[in-house]
């Protein structure tokens, strides 16, 4: 008796649980369900009622609503790539970036030359060379200027402190400040004393402010475009005496005031030493004299 009982009530489970099944798989049969999200205005296509997420109503068609459609899957690419970022500001590479791998102030370049360019007008960049070049100067006596300008606009130089974008820096010992000038180089000797300009064995000592501006050289804010190498050049001068050089203001006009004695000989036999005093203007590359006085002291070899 109890067996029959125990055959009837695993059957009777079992068609209901064949019920349920089979109620269950008629409701959600493969049927594509559009379905609104009441809140947003979403629109979505399910693949079956039960896929339907629950608050959304089920509609006849997503026509005239917004759809939103599942984004398409794109294989993942690599690409190499110079980059620095704001933590790192030194440009860096090449490097293999992957699929999402940008974030927020990383910066990518295809050419090097590009990312260093990018990099030297970076206003962080900037700051942080400018700092770098305030500890150098405590260590160290001589730079260049080309190096200087990549990072700062403008550099004013005067006896005893130099000015850079604005901020005076002291001097307490002697600096020197190289610019190459075609194939030679000019050097700005700065102490506390006084500022000096000197091309190769030539020495001026200079009375006003000078500025390096786009790799310009100005005196008291006008440029300068003939150095003393150049001068003696053009005037063919060779191996001047007790020279003396200055560069400073005429009348607002700057020039070069050169004093000195030249050698020469009368018929090739009697030697004679002039003594030659000159103001030259400095901002033309054509030599113009201001002034010029000769002083003749007449002497014979025998």
């Amino acid at each position: 008796m109890e067996k029959k009982f125990l055959i009837k009530f695993l059957f009777i489970t079992f068609l209901i649980s064949f019920g349920f099944f089979c109620f269950a798989k008629e409701i959600c049969i493969q049927v594509i369900t559009p379905a609104k999200n009441p809140l947003t205005g979403e629109c979505k296509e399910f693949p079956t009622p039960c896929d339907v997420p629950q608050g959304w109503q089920k509609v006849k068609s997503c026509k005239g609503l917004i759809i939103t459609l599942e984004p398409e899957k794109k294989p993942i690419t690599c690409k190499e790539y110079f980059w620095y970022d704001e933590s790192n500001l030194e440009c860096q590479g090449p490097k293999t970036f992957c699929g999402a791998f940008t974030y927020f102030g990383l910066y990518l370049f295809e050419k090097k030359e590009d990312c260093e360019k990018n990099l030297i007008e970076n206003p962080k960049f900037k700051e942080k060379k400018k700092q770098e070049f305030k500890k150098e100067l405590q260590e160290k006596n001589e730079f260049s200027i080309e190096n200087i300008s990549k990072f700062i606009n403008k550099i004013i130089f005067f006896p005893g402190n130099i000015e850079i974008d604005g901020e005076k820096i002291s001097i307490n010992e002697e600096k020197i400040f190289v610019k190459k000038l075609g194939e030679g180089e000019i050097k700005i000797l700065i102490n506390p004393e006084k500022m000096m300009i000197k091309e190769a064995d030539k020495t001026i000592l200079v009375e006003g402010k000078v500025t390096i501006e786009n790799e310009k050289l100005f005196f008291e804010e006008k440029e300068i475009k003939v150095t003393p190498h150049q001068i003696f050049e053009k005037l063919g001068i060779q191996n001047p005496l007790n020279l003396e050089m200055k560069l400073k203001l005429e009348e607002e006009i700057p020039v070069y005031w050169i004093k000195f004695i030249e050698e020469k000989k009368i018929l090739g036999i009697f030697p004679i030493k002039i003594q030659k005093e000159m103001e030259i203007l400095a901002q033309k590359e054509e030599i113009e004299k201001l002034k010029e006085i000769k002083r003749p002291f007449w002497f014979f070899q025998f």
